[in-house]
């Protein structure tokens, strides 16, 4: 990846590897995210000192292994900081209603506290799509924000030994039926459709995502798709689900990109110039795939009236360990308007 800056909608984007890029000199509040994944620390290991109030924010478990995993992380986190650590405790990830109220509420309190909009550094690597999504929305939509720097630490994906229990998948980081959660503040504007474009993030799990994409019935279908690196990903252990991508592919209502799995710019523009060009109708964007493309879906329907975010809700998470590849990547967003 270059590092690379567009304006889009209300909002100026750059991308760009943590190792090139200029972070701001100081942030009013740093997030981390406590996981069991190993690459949970790869990113705040390569933050220098910022003048800042740091927390660690951490999903809820019922699952002693997972809650021990969390807490070691925490710990560790912390060590990786000579400032103090505050920590935010989230219910469980499952319950976004409870949690989408707690971070509004958190991020609220920080804003009137301040008496301006904040500039907040967001370790986005093991935070579950949704949640990203309704930060970044739900941020700027409220003018609680003038910046959010998102970072993302690359995680390798060879080794996962998650297997669909029914044998219909061939890796899986979910289980169970899939249910769609509409991403409050990234919604289409006045639109009862008669027709509807969907743009699909996919990631690999082709063979759960097909059923989730039918619900809609769309009238087009655009598919983004993460482009191949041995690096980061077993090839081979997603021959099953590359076969389903062909035929999905193959539908004559389907379109087919492949970006790079960090190119956040690239998705986001093309989701732009999709629902510019279908301006009459509304699109639904599924932010199933990757966190750069999802967050690049975001930064896409903060700048369109007519597109929409939706996640999945799986039944149950797996807990397989993702470790670092030691690419970290860095997503600024700063409001190009001056807030009230």
């Amino acid at each position: 990846m270059i590092e690379r800056s567009v304006s889009m909608g209300p909002l100026t984007v750059r991308q760009a590897p943590l190792s090139v890029a200029g972070l701001r000199h100081s942030y009013d509040l740093c997030i981390g995210v406590s996981s069991w994944e190993s690459r949970a620390v790869t990113a705040f290991e390569q933050l220098p000192a910022f003048d800042a109030a740091w927390e660690v924010w951490a999903f809820s478990s019922n699952d002693s292994e997972r809650a021990s995993a969390k807490a070691a992380c925490f710990e560790r986190l912390k060590t990786l900081r000579e400032e103090s650590v505050g920590f935010l405790q989230l219910f469980g990830s499952l319950q976004y209603e409870k949690n989408f109220h707690l971070i509004q509420r958190h991020i609220a309190t920080r804003r009137a506290e301040k008496g301006e909009p904040l500039s907040i550094l967001l370790d986005m690597t093991c935070m579950p799509k949704k949640y990203i999504l309704f930060i970044l929305g739900m941020a700027y939509r409220n003018e609680y924000v003038r910046a959010i720097d998102f970072i993302y630490a690359e995680g390798a994906y060879k080794n996962s030994n998650a297997v669909d229990p029914q044998g219909l998948m061939s890796w899986s980081s979910s289980e169970g039926e899939w249910s769609s959660v509409q991403v409050p503040y990234l919604e289409a504007e006045n639109f009862i459709p008669d027709a509807r474009g969907l743009i699909v993030a996919l990631g690999a799990e082709i063979s759960a995502s097909i059923p989730f994409i039918e619900r809609y019935e769309p009238g087009w279908i655009s598919l983004i798709s993460v482009e191949d690196d041995p690096a980061r990903i077993n090839t081979s252990a997603i021959d099953k689900e590359r076969r389903l991508l062909r035929e999905l592919e193959s539908l004559p209502i389907t379109m087919s990109q492949v970006f790079a799995l960090e190119d956040l710019l690239k998705v986001a523009e093309n989701c732009r110039d999709l629902c510019r060009e279908h301006r009459d109708m509304a699109v639904t964007g599924l932010a199933i795939g990757a966190k750069p493309h999802a967050l690049g879906l975001g930064v896409a329907a903060l700048s369109v009236p007519n597109f929409e975010i939706v996640c999945r809700l799986p039944s149950h998470y797996l807990s397989g360990d993702v470790a670092p590849t030691g690419q970290v990547y860095v997503y600024s967003t700063e409001d190009r308007f001056e807030p009230r």
